[in-house]
Formats: C-alpha cells, sequence, structure tokens
C-alpha cells in the first residue's frame, strides 16, 4: 500500500495531496461517477444526469463547512490541487451518500460493503480492546486505495486508509480514538454532511464519547454505522439513518455490524438493501468470535480474512465487481493500527500508526 506524509494547514495538506494525485484523483472521480450513473438506469430505471449530483454536493459542502470547517478547507485544499470543482471533490469522497440522497435505485452490493467487529479487552489474550473491519467497494476502486499521514498544525495527528483525494475513511488518531464505518442505505438520505467528512471530524477528540457526539448532533446526509474506541477502553457502534442514531456501547461480549440495520426502528427506513450477503458476513463473523475467549490478533486477522460461504463471504474477491478493497486492525490502548491493501489473506499486513 502506498504511503503518503501531508503537513500544515488544512488548506496546505488538500493542495499537496491534491496536486500529488491529480491524475488519479480525476480517473477515480470520473470512474465512480460513470459507474453510478449506469447503476442508477441499469438497477433503478432512473436516468440521473450528473447535474443533480453536481446540486446535492452544492448543498453537502455548506452543511460540511459548518460541521468542520477545516475539514471543509482540507477539501477544498485538494480541489485546488487536483483542478476539480468542489462539487466534484465532494461527490469523489461521498458518492455513496450523495447517491441516496437522490433516491437512487439499485442494490447496494453495487457500491460497496464491509463487516466490522468490536472486541473487548476480556476476550483478547493480551491488551485492550481490538476494532477490526474490512473495507469493500468496486474492483476498480482498488487501485487507488492509499495510507495517508495527517499532521496538521492544530489537531492531532491522524493514521487512515482512503482513497486518493479523499478525507479519512478508517483510521486512528495520535490519542488512541480509532474510527471506522460500514454502509447502510435509508429512504430519509438528504443533502447534508457526508460520512467521510463525519469521520474526519470525529478523528479530532479524544475520547469515544466526544467523537460520538459530534457524529450524533450533526446533519447527516446519509446511513452508516460507526464503530468508534479509544485508548481508555471505551467503544461503541452508533447506527445511523440521516436523521436518527442509536449508540450500542461495548460491554463483556464482541459486537458485529455489516450493512443492514439492526435497530428496528432504522429497519423500517431501510431502502432495497439485499439481505443475503450483509446477513451471512454478520453470522459468520459472529460465529468465528463466538468461538473462543482468548484472541489474538493473528486470529482477528484471519477472521477478516475468512472465504467461507463463497460469494457471501467477508472477504470478498471481485463478487459482482466488489473486492475487499483493504482492511484493518487497532488496538487503541496500544495505540497502534495495522492495515493491509486488498484481500486480507493475500495482501501484506502493516503497522501504521503512531
Amino acid at each position: 500500500m502506498r504511503c503518503v506524509y501531508l503537513q500544515g494547514s488544512p488548506a496546505a495538506m488538500g493542495e499537496m495531496f491534491g496536486e500529488g494525485f491529480r491524475a488519479e484523483i480525476q480517473e477515480l472521480a470520473g470512474l465512480r461517477m460513470a459507474n453510478a450513473l449506469t447503476q442508477a438506469r441499469i438497477y433503478g430505471g432512473r436516468d440521473v444526469e450528473q447535474g443533480a449530483v453536481w446540486g446535492v454536493a452544492a448543498v453537502c459542502l455548506e452543511a460540511s463547512a459548518a460541521h468542520h470547517p477545516d475539514g471543509h478547507a482540507e477539501l477544498l485544499g485538494i480541489a485546488r490541487g487536483a483542478e476539480l470543482s468542489p462539487e466534484a471533490t465532494m461527490a469523489l469522497g461521498g458518492l455513496t451518500d450523495l447517491r441516496d440522497a437522490l433516491a437512487w435505485g439499485g442494490p447496494l452490493e453495487a457500491f460497496g460493503g464491509c463487516t466490522g467487529f468490536l472486541v473487548p479487552a476480556g476476550q483478547m489474550s493480551q491488551g485492550g480492546l481490538r476494532f477490526g473491519q474490512t473495507w469493500d467497494l468496486g474492483t476498480d476502486n482498488q487501485p487507488f486505495v492509499v495510507a495517508v499521514h495527517r499532521q496538521p498544525k492544530v489537531g492531532p495527528a491522524t493514521w487512515c486508509v482512503t482513497t486518493v483525494g479523499c478525507l479519512s475513511l478508517m483510521g486512528i488518531n495520535e490519542h488512541g480514538l480509532a474510527v471506522g464505518t460500514t454502509n447502510l442505505r435509508t429512504r430519509d438520505a438528504r443533502a447534508g454532511v457526508p460520512y467521510l467528512n463525519l469521520i474526519h471530524r470525529a478523528l479530532t477528540e479524544h475520547r469515544a464519547t466526544d467523537a460520538i457526539h459530534s457524529i450524533e448532533t450533526a446533519h447527516r446526509a446519509g446511513a452508516h454505522s460507526y464503530f468508534l474506541a479509544d485508548a481508555r477502553g471505551e467503544a461503541a457502534i452508533v447506527e445511523c439513518t440521516a436523521t436518527r442514531s442509536d449508540v450500542r456501547c461495548l460491554g463483556l461480549s464482541s459486537q458485529v455490524q455489516t450493512n443492514h440495520c439492526q435497530v428496528p426502528r432504522h429497519a423500517a427506513l431501510e431502502g432495497d438493501t439485499p439481505r443475503a450477503s450483509s446477513e451471512a458476513r454478520l453470522a459468520r463473523m459472529r460465529a468465528l468470535l463466538a468461538g473462543g475467549e482468548s484472541f489474538d490478533d493473528a486470529s482477528l486477522r484471519g477472521f477478516l480474512a475468512d472465504r467461507q460461504d463463497g460469494t457471501l463471504a467477508i472477504n470478498r474477491d471481485d463478487f459482482d465487481g466488489i473486492s475487499t478493497n483493504a482492511a484493518m486492525l487497532a488496538a487503541p490502548a496500544e495505540g497502534r493500527l495495522e492495515v493491509c491493501h486488498g484481500a486480507p489473506d493475500r495482501g501484506h499486513w502493516f503497522p501504521f500508526g503512531p
């Protein structure tokens, strides 16, 4: 996996990121937009024009600027460096939320997935709690995945995995706060703050409770589950629709989230989410984590690499155009992050963090 180091003001970091990957960012932006418009026609029967996306993106820019001015300044810097419009840059990172805000049809599986877990310290053979997840996305996005170390002038340093030209997707900060996400899809999607902007803002906090508050109180654009864990041992999954949220704090047993709502009042808002893959991955990861009370990091990496269930497996290998683009395992109490580019059973895991 390629590693990028950014430092300075938010605007300077954004410009550095945009200039350094200008051609790739422009290519990825075009690729993601074309894929989204195609899927809208094939699966939803909706002929959505690109201009409609820019209109929603413009409102998202305003909402994101109010939620996190520094993140907004970095996004504008990326746009300048990559020679893209701010709207195109916003759509690059938040396209799933913008798609849902436009009520595009089509299976969620056409746009990605992800499987995540929280494991309490009491179930680990050593060290504190663990947070891990796969990041599933279109296979053609995989060449654009990068690890980014940000050292801002103000605020904590962060280490995250994302795609070129995008804000933080999953990672950890210098205080040991780890954040990640799995995608959901609900009918209350709207123009608002997209999920990458929420994660980028959450990673400025010291404690999971404060990061949770920043997500719950935001004018969110779409539905996602957020995993938050800190060095003090506080951890939770926050299941969000655009307008509702529910916090499930980590207790004595592990927690798992995939790509369908587990909160009944949220499930009532779900769109046409296909259940087979999401439910199979949820059941399989729960079964793996129920198999013992003394896990180590190697076993957890193995769970993320699990291929049982074929095309419904946790570790996805170009199933219907979707692959596990990356995976991560965080030990917040130790301030440690391990990441892998591509399939977790074939890619190289390496330390990337404080």
